[in-house]
């Protein structure tokens, strides 16, 4: 008997162990310099080593900006004034510095928001005047929302020739392009067309916006139109949206040929209804209008327990009049109304109605029935005249001249940053400037952004306490299942024992004892 124990316990030790290395195996070695989540130990955000800026040349733009040294003179703020003349129409800051958050470049000044919750507006004019007429346009810029932004915009403005006075949010301008994020974010696209009838500008929007990203990283957007009335958006160097300048804004530029008579009204005896009332229809002399919906169920019988006479509220017995209760004073003391319980053990009590059922002999208010109307004439339509604003305007990339690139904006939160703006008419130097200029400055900012986020702390090492507590919680487990296991094999039998198992190779092994107990008790 006592070899027979010996050799349990050795199995179940032997099991233990068994365990034990794969649970380390599991969480992998117990060397916190091989686990992948072991710190490095350097502070967060420290350790990358950013590129530093170089300015790029870029040759034949209308406006290429980096904002290094020259940048403050060019940028102008607005100095316009409010209607009545006398505060400042635009009370919001701009500065000329380097990004605080996540920043990828060293020394990489930016174009930069400064207060919250303002107005803000500021303008650079061109050396020359850019006409998109004869090659197109490319416009393309960075913006980097340093703060979580929750209301405010990053679009940009390209003023329309001639650009005088005071830049405002009624300055002339020939395309609105960028980002704004108040209620549903959207890219804006929109472009200003000359009426040659009128001679009015008319603002034409993209009927299906893009949604912006939001978070702290510098992204790049660029607006291409083409000579051929077809436009792009690319976000980082992404196309995102393809579209005809004819068939994609609201409102449409080239109004109908055709519009309805403004004149012309319908005449008095037109019937457009294509049903009338039947005139010759009358009421049936049974028809009674006045018959109510639900009546009393005549079938109902009051249920045998219905307590007619006890009330359904009684005063509460357990509560006592106050022994300071002065009646003079406070008056005739009652005690406070409760359901009465008997009721609760009955159908009801009090006066017994009958519940109410559906009429049958309900019909409700008469209609005379609906017949076709002799004297329709049809739904009834103005006639159409030639639109006397009639125009078509094919070549709707030819737009307005360009004096001046301006940021006329109202937001929430400071921290918008805006860089590397171009304004030109090359695809591909917009291109590469996205490959040369933006796309280092954010994978290096990711990186950053990478090395600040905070890592989880290394596994600690059990103690010896903790290790003996679990051995022994195993061990225990061990017999347990041992024994639930051996007795399976006596009463129902070795396969509804390994069937029962539910442990692979713990099931293995105890087969394997299981067959030598019972190989050692039948020698």
């Amino acid at each position: 008997m006592v070899q027979k124990q010996g050799f349990l316990v050795l199995l179940a030790l032997a099991l233990h162990a068994s365990h034990s290395q794969a649970d380390v195996a599991a969480s992998g070695s117990d060397d916190p310099a091989a686990s992948p989540s072991s710190s490095n130990g350097d502070t967060p955000g420290h350790g990358i080593a950013l590129p530093a800026f170089q300015p790029y040349p870029v040759a034949g733009a209308a406006l290429w900006e980096q904002f290094t040294e020259g940048s403050k003179q060019r940028w102008k703020a607005s100095l316009a004034k409010k209607q009545d003349g006398e505060e400042a129409r635009y009370d919001g800051e701009w500065e000329i510095e380097e990004v605080s958050e996540l920043a990828g470049i060293k020394g990489d000044a930016a174009l930069v928001v400064k207060n919250d919750a303002r107005h803000h507006a500021i303008s650079t004019t061109l050396e020359h005047t850019f006409d998109p007429a004869s090659d197109g346009l490319v416009l393309q810029y960075e913006v980097k929302f340093q703060k979580s932004l929750e209301c405010g915009g990053a679009y940009v403005k390209l003023l329309k020739a001639p650009f005088i006075g005071e830049f405002s949010d009624a300055t002339p301008y020939t395309v609105m392009f960028g980002p704004d994020k108040c209620g549903n974010s959207k890219v804006h696209f929109i472009y200003n067309h000359h009426n040659p009838i009128s001679g009015s500008y008319t603002e034409h929007h993209l009927n299906k916006p893009l949604r912006p990203p939001v978070d702290k990283l510098s992204h790049l957007y660029t607006l291409v139109i083409h000579t051929n009335n077809t436009f792009s958006i690319s976000i980082d160097g992404s196309n995102a949206h393809t579209g005809s300048m004819l068939e994609d804004f609201d409102p449409p530029v080239n109004p109908p040929k055709d519009i309805d008579d403004p004149n012309d009204e319908k005449p008095v005896d037109w019937e457009d209804e294509e049903k009338i009332p039947d005139p010759e229809a009358k009421r049936p002399d049974d028809w009674d209008e006045d018959a109510p919906l639900m009546v009393p169920d005549q079938d109902a019988v009051m249920p045998e327990d219905w307590l007619i006479d006890e009330p359904l509220l009684v005063p509460d017995p357990n509560v006592e009049k106050p022994s300071d209760w002065d009646d003079d004073e406070d008056g005739e003391w009652t005690a406070p109304i409760i359901p009465n319980p008997r009721c609760a053990e009955v159908a009801g009590c009090g006066p017994w109605e009958r519940p109410l059922a559906r009429n049958p002999d309900y019909k409700g208010k008469w209609y005379a029935p609906l017949i076709d109307n002799p004297r329709y004439k049809g739904e009834w339509k103005p006639r159409r005249i030639s639109n006397p604003g009639y125009f078509e305007d094919l070549e709707l990339y030819r737009l307005s001249p360009i004096d001046a690139v301006g940021f006329e904006l109202w937001t929430m939160q400071s921290g918008i940053s805006f860089n590397n703006i171009y304004l030109g008419s090359s695809e591909s130097v917009a291109a590469q400037i996205s490959e040369d200029v933006w796309k280092p400055k954010h994978d290096s900012e990711l990186a950053v952004g990478e090395a600040q986020r905070p890592k989880p702390p290394p596994p600690s090492k059990p103690s010896f306490m903790d290790m003996a507590r679990l051995f022994r919680l195993r061990f225990e487990e061990i017999g347990g299942n041992i024994l639930d296991f051996y007795r399976t094999i006596i009463e129902r039998g070795i396969l509804e024992a390994l069937r029962e198992e539910k442990s692979g190779a713990f099931a293995a092994v105890m087969a394997v004892g299981g067959i030598t107990w019972l190989v050692w008790n039948m020698a």
